[in-house]
């Protein structure tokens, strides 16, 4: 799996304004529910919810990378969103979350699907000048073509 093949421009928003963790994850699930990628928006926010009590999903630099796995997702997927204003979510750091990408992880194969979004994803994000360069981006346009070239150079590099 090539996680820029399951990232679209319709799922990616920026500049927004959402002031808690559970309206950035009931926004970016109802993102992912209006695509037609999840089939039961209730109970896969419910999943994502699971996962975030078994641990911190916010990881360093103001990311987080909270996810649900369920028999609920038709399409392997993820959202993101670049808020206006950092909110509270537990992470590694303690520094305040205003990058999330939200992965939709299918029951079929799903621990092979999980480890290698998050693996890509991972690599990506383990670069703070890419993480900033992201955060400069003024539209879903602009992220997506940035965060395509990071993964190429991840990719060649593989």
């Amino acid at each position: 799996m090539n996680i820029l093949e399951i990232l679209d421009e319709d799922l990616i928003d920026i500049n927004v304004d959402l002031k808690s963790k559970d309206e950035v994850i009931r926004f970016l699930s109802n993102k992912l529910y209006k695509k037609g990628n999840i089939e039961n928006l209730e109970e896969f926010i419910k999943s994502v919810y699971e996962r975030e009590s078994v641990g911190e999903t916010g990881m360093c630099n103001g990311i987080a990378i909270p996810h649900g796995i369920s028999k609920y997702v038709k399409v392997a997927s993820f959202a993101v969103v670049k808020l206006n204003n950092p909110i509270e979510w537990e992470s590694l750091d303690d520094v305040p979350i205003d990058l999330i990408f939200l992965l939709a992880i299918t029951n079929n194969n799903s621990e092979r699907s999980h480890l290698m979004m998050l693996s890509q994803l991972s690599s990506i994000l383990a670069y703070k000048e890419n993480i900033e360069e992201l955060r400069k981006c003024d539209s879903s346009s602009e992220f997506l073509n940035k965060f395509g070239l990071y993964f190429e150079k991840f990719s060649k590099s593989q």
